[in-house]
């Protein structure tokens, strides 16, 4: 079992600058858009003396993520809309290591790695029996070519960066039965593509480092629940129970490898479980009680004797979230003011580092605070307490036989040790105009 201590060398640091545009253009028959963004970010971490890795550290890792999506829908014929989204994104991380390991093969740590996506996506969106009843047959396909080999004497020692064209095809059908005013019932089934994210591929945050050989992540999942919505009033309730199960081919799940956490593909999985969560608002909004809770059951279905059967790492068997909060709107002379001021319980139950379930990470339940000031709909200041009661440690007794229970720092699920009460501040500035909510609309 891991245990935490002090780095008082390491430093990380994170500087990031993201853009977000989008046009659209509506007409009686449907409407086009289109959404563009960019992304520049710069890593920097250090590790001077090696506190966290096996060796000193000195990387520094610059990402540029370009994307565009068109995007429309029209109406071909009574009760049914064709949606068709076409996205492309090209990617590019460079590597920087300053302090490059003098190992028997010389390899630098540097690398230039270089990414294009492309994808198509078509969805019928028909609904039939006065409205009732909604079906949305959709597929999807995407194409990446990755560019991660490196020339000889570059990357890292072990590096597994290769040239590769991936591709996927992702058909899915939805469904909605409104079975009275206010209750509905929805489904889904279909496959699914999801490549590794950047800091999934070459992240170095220490404790936690990418895998340039991993694989994509298919699967074919369902799902179905219930759906309970009352109009807006003064008293409105929106809810909703769902199961699911997912069955996963090369899951990506990160791992527990040595002294560092390390995203894999695990060759088979499955998750299923059940989901529910509630929003209850009362007085007109000036009391809001919120939660959700997850049940999960994992398995990890790979060849490996000692994984087989397995809970899958990362994935606590229950999580709950319980808010409650309270605030009203006063109007100061022609202007709204909105205090709001609420608490928060999270519990998570124990889970794992590894596939083989050996390395365990302790349950824990935090109680957090808050405190929100909303000035015009537009200026909104947030204080968060975290942690109020200052868990630190929780009791874990290791799976060996006769072995006594020892202290360890309460950690999130990459077991990084969480921090003690902690205060946390946001300030938004809305530039637009709040938008006055429908009538038709349902609290999230």
């Amino acid at each position: 079992m891991a245990t935490g201590a002090q780095a008082r060398h390491t430093r990380l640091g994170t500087v990031s600058a993201r853009t977000v545009a989008r046009v659209r253009r509506t007409w009686s028959q449907g409407h086009v858009e289109g959404v563009f963004g960019v992304l520049a970010e710069q890593v920097r971490f250090r590790d001077p003396v090696g506190e966290i890795g096996l060796a000193r550290d000195d990387q520094r890792t610059r990402a540029l993520d370009l994307y565009a999506s068109p995007r429309g829908r029209v109406r071909v014929w009574r009760g049914a809309e064709l949606g068709l989204v076409a996205d492309v994104r090209g990617e590019l991380v460079r590597v920087d290591e300053r302090a490059a390991s003098a190992g028997p093969l010389g390899a630098t740590g540097d690398a230039d790695r270089r990414r294009v996506a492309g994808g198509l996506g078509l969805e019928l969106d028909q609904r039939l029996l006065a409205g009732r009843l909604q079906l949305a047959p959709a597929v999807r396909l995407d194409v990446l070519r990755s560019a991660f080999a490196v020339p000889a004497g570059q990357g890292e020692q072990s590096d597994e960066g290769r040239d590769h064209t991936s591709v996927g095809v992702s058909p899915r059908l939805g469904m909605r039965l409104s079975l009275r005013p206010g209750l509905s019932l929805r489904a889904s089934a279909g496959r699914y593509f999801r490549p590794p994210t950047l800091v999934e591929l070459f992240g170095d945050r220490g404790y936690a480092v990418g895998n340039e050989g991993l694989r994509p992540e298919r699967g074919t999942g369902l799902d179905g629940g219930l759906v309970v919505s009352t109009p807006p009033a003064r008293t409105s309730l929106y809810a909703h129970a769902a199961g699911f199960v997912t069955w996963s081919e090369d899951l990506i799940a990160w791992t527990q490898t040595g002294p560092y956490l390390r995203p894999t593909n695990l060759d088979r999985a499955r998750v299923a479980g059940l989901e529910a969560a509630a929003a209850l608002r009362l007085l007109g909004g000036d009391l809001e009680l919120r939660g959700n809770y997850t049940l999960l059951a994992t398995r990890n279905g790979s060849a490996e004797p000692s994984m087989f059967g397995q809970p899958l790492p990362g994935r606590p068997r229950h999580e709950l979230f319980v808010q409650v909060a309270a605030g009203h709107a006063y109007d100061l002379r022609g202007r709204e003011f909105m205090p709001r001021l609420g608490a928060t319980v999270e519990h998570a139950a124990r889970t794992f580092l590894d596939p083989s379930g050996r390395f365990e990470v302790p349950a824990r339940t935090l109680v957090g605070a808050f405190l929100e000031l909303h000035l015009l709909a537009r200026i909104h200041l947030a204080l968060e307490v975290r942690n109020l009661l200052g868990a630190r440690v929780a009791a874990w007794r290791p799976p060996v036989a006769g072995s006594p229970t020892v202290t360890v720092p309460i950690s999130d699920f990459f077991f990084f040790p969480l921090p003690g009460t902690s205060l946390w501040t946001t300030l938004r500035v809305d530039l637009q105009p709040p938008r006055r909510p429908r009538t038709t609309e349902r609290p999230s």
